[in-house]
């Protein structure tokens, strides 16, 4: 079964419309035979697997990491593994099939563009890297006028994510690659 990793803040308030709008995106994701895999931890990870386990349990994984101020994994995940350190657990995440990175901080951040690289030097096969809202257009803007701009960063670099303003567009990107 194909894997989607949904990269997301632990900061996501529960009652918020980012919240809300990534629980549906899981189940989305899970209703057209993706397996979920998150973080395992609150906010953006819970909502993911909070909407893929309403369709399956089985469809809602993680790859946690042991956090002195993060003990359990959200109640909404059917198996986990538990890491050490971020080195392994973004190794794990990289062997998903796909990738949705929501508005989020540094960890984030770090998924992302840990993904992007090994995509970028060849060292995982060319998957689909989708960044949703407008933080990450703003991202994009900065990547295109002072990487590619200065040569380091390529065009054809850029093509390797997709940036989309609404969830319902990642959604449809997954359908299409499910086809």
């Amino acid at each position: 079964m194909k894997k989607v990793a949904i990269f997301g803040s632990s900061r996501t308030d529960p009652e918020s419309k980012l919240y809300s709008a990534v629980e549906k995106l899981g189940k989305r994701c899970a209703q057209s035979g993706w397996i979920v895999v998150t973080g395992g931890g609150p906010g953006t990870m819970e909502a993911a697997n909070k909407g893929a386990a309403s369709v399956d349990l089985t469809r809602s994984e993680a790859e946690a990491i042991y956090l002195p101020f993060e003990e359990a994994v959200n109640q909404y995940v059917y198996d986990y593994t538990k890491h050490d350190d971020f080195f392994t657990r973004l190794d794990t995440f990289s062997t998903c099939d796909a990738f949705i990175v929501t508005p989020g901080g540094i960890g984030t951040l770090l998924e992302m563009a840990m993904i992007y690289q090994l995509i970028q030097v060849n060292h995982i096969e060319q998957k689909p890297i989708i960044c949703v809202g407008r933080m990450w257009r703003t991202l994009k803007t900065w990547l295109e006028d002072e990487m590619v701009e200065n040569g380091f960063l390529s065009n054809k670099e850029m093509k390797f994510v997709h940036y989309v303003d609404r969830f319902s567009e990642a959604s449809a990107i997954l359908d299409h690659l499910s086809k």
